[in-house]
């Protein structure tokens, strides 16, 4: 069973994370911490996995509420674009983005006292080598906690980062994706840092290479056909073909990718991607376009500044169907733990 911290946004793809994560038994998670990102302020980011723990029967796990804004950040008008972007979409899907990102109800129970950065370093110097770091937001919350304790990188097992890109264009701008250009500060911490680490980009989840990792319509109905009594499938019926949709219209892709889930998944099974020798990355802090773009060091060219550690593996390739069978089996324990339930009001 592999120990985790898993450390959102509360994007769409992060409530599937935080349920796969509560769910399979191979993980064993620690806690929830939540930071400021695609999903808005602090305390919808936080409501939301606090209700989402809540629909699975997981309210044993504490949720830590963390960074409510990046380190140094863009514009306020830039930072806010990703959680409103969907008014760029009226026209085509009207009153069905009322469905997409509206503020979370108030949750069963409150956030756990203390900040998500003083949780991360606390769980990991009382169980030093047995906890990985999973991020799937900006890196805000694991950059904090690298700088408040120095020897953190050195207590982890190893850390799973959701973010950047090389091949596949960036979400953000041209060049780089969303969680590194959110807090691209942060992320030249994070990878900086001394700890073994696998970063999964744009390549291996939003890009139509790896279509069979993502969630469709057809794959929705195949899962609520298959689990009728379940809760937590019935929500995710419910709540995500305007994300399926949105990803099709917007993006280009044939459904909706769960890079999130993929970055927990990689905990207990990390041959669901290949990926590079350990390299050096980093992150491009200029103002502009290239801002937050990463930039991985293999071996021939000249650094300003130098190179630093070899502790991170790129991911570069998905077994996207494997995956998803992962994904719908982890869905399934819901069926035998949680009881039938009216549906929710909501979680976003």
């Amino acid at each position: 069973m592999q120990r985790i911290i898993l450390d959102v946004d509360s994007a769409g793809d992060d409530i599937l994370a935080v349920l796969f994560a509560a769910a399979h038994p191979e993980i064993k998670l620690e806690g929830v911490t939540t930071v400021t990102g695609a999903a808005g302020p602090i305390t919808q980011v936080t409501n939301v996995v606090l209700n989402t723990l809540s629909l699975a029967g997981r309210d044993d796990i504490p949720v830590h509420a963390g960074a409510w804004r990046p380190i140094v950040g863009n514009s306020k008008a830039d930072m806010e674009a990703p959680v409103h972007f969907e008014k760029r979409l009226t026209a085509r899907f009207a009153e069905r983005l009322k469905d997409f990102n509206p503020p979370a109800p108030a949750p069963k129970r409150p956030a756990s006292p203390g900040h998500a950065v003083d949780f991360i370093i606390e769980t990991v110097k009382a169980n030093p080598g047995e906890i990985t770091l999973v991020t799937t937001g900006p890196t805000t919350n694991a950059a904090m906690a690298i700088l408040q304790e120095p020897r953190l990188p050195s207590l982890l097992r190893n850390m799973l980062v959701l973010g950047g890109n090389f091949t596949t264009p960036g979400n953000m701008t041209p060049l780089s994706e969303y969680n590194i250009w959110a807090d691209p500060e942060a992320a030249r911490i994070v990878l900086n840092a001394d700890v073994d680490k696998v970063l999964v980009p744009l390549d291996v989840c939003e890009d139509n290479r790896v279509a069979d990792s993502m969630l469709t319509r057809d794959g929705l109905a195949d899962m609520t056909a298959v689990m009728r009594d379940n809760p937590v499938v019935a929500m995710i019926r419910d709540t995500f073909p305007i994300y399926i949709d949105i990803w099709r219209e917007f993006f280009g892709l044939v459904g909706f990718p769960m890079d999130d889930v993929i970055t927990v998944a990689l905990c207990f099974a990390p041959d669901l991607v290949t990926t590079t020798e350990p390299l050096f990355a980093d992150v491009v802090l200029d103002k502009g376009v290239a801002r937050g773009q990463t930039v991985a060091y293999r071996g021939h060219q000249i650094l300003p500044g130098g190179e630093g550690p070899k502790t991170t593996r790129i991911a570069n390739g998905l077994d996207g169907r494997r995956f998803l069978s992962i994904f719908k089996a982890a869905m399934a324990c819901y069926e035998r733990t949680v009881a039938p339930q009216p549906k929710p009001e909501g979680l976003f």
